[in-house]
């Protein structure tokens, strides 16, 4: 079996460069003296908000967070989650979050309690829970939310995310009315929300999205789709107050004076830069013109690691996001399984991640990634590298030696969004080693992704990252069967798998549904509906300056974007030591 060198890996992946060669546009880091005594005051530092900073802290005139933005069409989170990016977690409370561990807590809720048999939950929004104007939050506001986001008339893209809620997929489709959606208020403090099909045991879960915030009613009932346009009329429900918006340029945020919540942040003033620099985001963090990068590209990992001061900066974590190619299950040659079967034992993922990747991604064989609920690490050997195997099933399909019955070569099709070394990797490796040709045909984004909603596309490559902490997002929402067709992604479909994630989603016993979602993952990963990957690891950095994260139950300190942690980090009062 002929291996792949290094040269060749290198020369697919293009990433990995010398440890040296990005450092040419920014300054010289200058390390604090290790001698510097930090100031231990006996005089607390209390924000506006009520919040006591611990002895070490900077100045509250300080404590301003500088980040990288993309500029937003709007900022109506609950509508849009990339469109109004930049306001997530700032400027929009959803009702739970999740913590350093992963647990869910309160947010705008203080508590929330399961009706009979799971199919519906109660949430009580805390007491004097205000919007940035000093209106109050409501129950109203969440009824008014759920009918605005899925409003045919918007025409809101994600909308699917919440179809497990009663009426929000016929409201959106044109065959339900709004007041017919499963959101009601209770009282002014208490929001009810019911499942679509009985039992929904994810629903918090699910409330613990990060753009599953609240529409202010005041605002967007008479302007639904421009309310948020301007910083002027934009409104939080978070613990950030949007002060102003330089298009393209730059948005300011200090803090909402009128938050009371759990999460009261350290940063009393948000800048957030827009449009990547010519000079590139790394770089100007090395410049000291952002306080962090919250995901390394391979490149910059590099030089990260090979620098004795950068590597001390260095934090890391499993993310929970998934690579895979998704055929057309439905069509020649990938309605075949054993074609499938052959593809997914024969891509070496182990040097790819490695050599490539340069260890920004390690190797998948589920969809499910390590400690996402219901992860079952005996998947491994469905998918795992065999080329023996591998050969011996392309054969059995009928592709001997990657030939068909005439002696014509196997040509497959693999449709590309824009240049992409994954798939590049992959070319190289079933041609090496099944003597099959592979046609990689580049598409433009927007292209490519009409092809992907109607299914055009005989294999692709896709990722998902979770959204929130729950087998129903990254198992059913994706892979379940909407028609015959298949799922809205992806043309493939098994009634075991469908019947199983569908008893999942209604089972309240927590155990017995996990081992569900277990059992229908094993049917996903055994016929192929998807070929799985890599999984994404996230390495980040920061400068000391910047802390206040909390650790994990295993030690690890982390700034997960989907978590409360931005809450928590403060900056130190030797700042000026460091931004020069």
């Amino acid at each position: 079996m002929k291996k792949i060198t290094r040269r060749e890996l290198l020369k697919l992946g293009g990433v990995a460069v010398s440890g040296n060669a990005l450092i040419g546009c920014g300054k010289s880091l200058r390390k604090p003296s290790a001698n510097l005594k930090l100031n231990q005051s006996n005089v607390p530092i209390v924000t506006p908000q009520g919040r006591t900073l611990p002895p070490d802290a900077a100045p509250f005139a300080k404590q301003i967070l500088y980040e990288s933005a993309a500029e937003p069409r709007h900022l109506d989170i609950a509508r849009d989650i990339y469109g109004a990016g930049v306001a997530i977690n700032w400027g929009g409370e959803p009702l739970l979050r999740r913590d350093e561990n992963q647990n869910l807590v309160p947010a705008m809720a203080e508590s929330w309690q399961a009706g009979e048999n799971a199919e519906y939950w109660d949430f009580v929004i805390r007491k004097n829970a205000r919007w940035s104007d000093g209106v109050p939050i409501t129950a109203d506001d969440w009824v008014f939310t759920f009918r605005h986001l899925a409003s045919p008339a918007l025409d809101n893209a994600w909308t699917w995310f919440y179809y497990d809620i009663k009426g929000i997929q016929n409201y959106k489709e044109g065959k339900g009315r709004a007041e017919d959606i499963g959101v009601e208020a209770i009282d002014d403090r208490t929001v009810r929300i019911y499942g679509e099909n009985g039992a929904i045991p994810h629903l918090p879960a699910m409330m613990a999205y990060q753009a599953a915030a609240p529409a202010p009613r005041h605002k967007a009932e008479q302007n639904p789709e421009h309310w948020a346009d301007t910083a002027e009329n934009f409104v939080s429900s978070g613990p950030m107050r949007l002060l102003s918006w330089e298009h393209n340029q730059r948005l300011e945020w200090d803090t909402n004076p009128f938050y009371n919540g759990a999460h009261k942040p350290g940063i009393q003033k948000l800048i957030q830069l827009v449009g990547a620099p010519s000079i590139g985001w790394f770089n100007s963090w090395l410049n000291k013109e952002i306080d962090y990068i919250a995901n390394l590209q391979p490149q910059e990992l590099a030089q990260v690691i090979n620098d004795n001061e950068l590597s001390g900066y260095l934090h890391s974590y499993n993310n929970f996001q998934t690579e895979y190619l998704s055929f057309d299950c439905l069509r020649p040659p990938f309605d075949n399984v054993w074609v499938r079967q052959a593809l997914s034992h024969a891509i070496d993922r182990t040097p790819f991640c490695e050599k490539v990747m340069l260890k920004t991604r390690i190797p998948a064989f589920s969809m499910l990634p390590p400690d996402f609920p219901a992860y079952n690490a005996e998947l491994k050997t469905i998918q795992d590298f065999n080329v023996e195997k591998a050969r011996a099933l392309l054969a059995e399909a009928g592709f001997p030696n990657g030939e068909d019955a005439n002696g014509n070569q196997l040509v497959l099709p693999l449709v590309s969004n824009g240049r992409d070394v994954v798939l590049e990797y992959v070319k190289d490796q079933w041609e090496r080693y099944l003597n099959i040709s592979v046609n990689l045909q580049i598409l433009e984004a927007a292209v490519w992704g009409a092809q992907r909603s109607r299914h055009e596309m005989p294999l692709y490559h896709g990722q998902y990252e979770y959204d929130f902490l729950d087998p129903a997002n990254m198992l059913t929402r994706l892979w379940r069967s909407a028609s015959e067709n298949g799922s809205p992604r992806h043309a493939w479909r098994n009634v075991q798998f469908d019947d199983l994630v569908t008893q999942a989603g209604r089972e309240i016993d927590e155990p017995k549904r996990l081992d569900l979602y277990s059992q229908a993952e094993k049917f996903l990963v055994e016929d192929v509906g998807g070929l799985f990957l890599t999984h994404q690891v996230t390495h980040q950095v920061w400068y000391p300056y910047l802390t206040g994260f909390a650790p994990d139950k295993n030690g690890n300190v982390v700034f997960r974007y989907l978590d409360i942690s931005r809450f928590q980090m403060y900056i130190r009062n030797d700042v000026d030591e460091w931004r020069d």
